[in-house]
């Protein structure tokens, strides 16, 4: 687990940043569509939103729509597994592709929601999936049923909140191990204590057990 703060501090300063200032710019409520473009590229959902043969505008203003029905469902009143579901079928519209979730963007949907500010969706992705799965003991409906993998994830968090909380009280004095430069350590001392940051280390450290032994991508840095 501390290998998975350390890895997320990384992360965090290298990419999440970023896309968490500049997804709704200067503080906007609207979603731009040429950073969540960026954002999918990075986290692997952006697989469905290539540019058609005969239409070379056509990738952009896939995203422009996404980005529409995202400020949409940010902004929505309902709960989170709602605003999961929504996303995924409005997104799954814009940019069809087949997948174990059918034509709904269930991972993309929830990584989306993330970045725009809805920290309590988790997010969904293939070697959390594996990971839980392994944890668990068995992976039954946890990569197309949403609120199984969400409680399935809460419950193997709970089950690691005593290691998770000895990682996030050393993390600060590792800041010289880091890529974080000197003057943005006040800022990621504020930001580990934030609940969200807690949520992605444990992110990480599925997503590190989940790669198992064939390797795969386990760092953005």
């Amino acid at each position: 687990m501390k290998h998975s703060a350390l890895s997320y501090a990384n992360q965090w300063f290298m990419t999440d940043r970023k896309f968490m200032k500049e997804l709704r710019k200067n503080g906007s409520r609207v979603i731009d569509a040429l950073v969540l473009g960026d954002l999918a590229a990075k986290y692997m959902v952006a697989r469905g939103f290539k540019t058609e043969k005969d239409n070379p505008h056509s990738s952009s203003q896939r995203w422009v729509t996404a980005a529409a029905h995202l400020t949409a469902a940010a902004q929505s009143a309902e709960h989170a597994e709602v605003k999961v579901h929504t996303l995924a079928i409005e997104l799954g519209k814009v940019a069809p592709v087949k997948s174990i979730t059918g034509t709904n963007l269930l991972s993309a949907a929830t990584k989306f929601l993330w970045f725009a500010g809805e920290h309590e969706v988790r997010i969904l992705d293939k070697r959390a999936v594996d990971a839980l799965g392994r944890l668990r003991g068995v992976r039954g409906k946890l990569g197309v049923d949403y609120e199984q993998y969400a409680a399935v994830w809460k419950d193997q968090l709970d089950a690691h909140k005593g290691v998770l909380a000895e990682a996030l009280v050393d993390l600060p004095r590792q800041l010289a191990w880091t890529c974080i430069p000197s003057d943005v350590h006040a800022e990621a001392k504020a930001v580990f204590k934030e609940r969200w940051f807690a949520d992605r280390i444990f992110d990480k450290y599925l997503w590190t057990l989940g790669v198992g032994a064939d390797g795969g991508a386990t760092s953005f840095v």
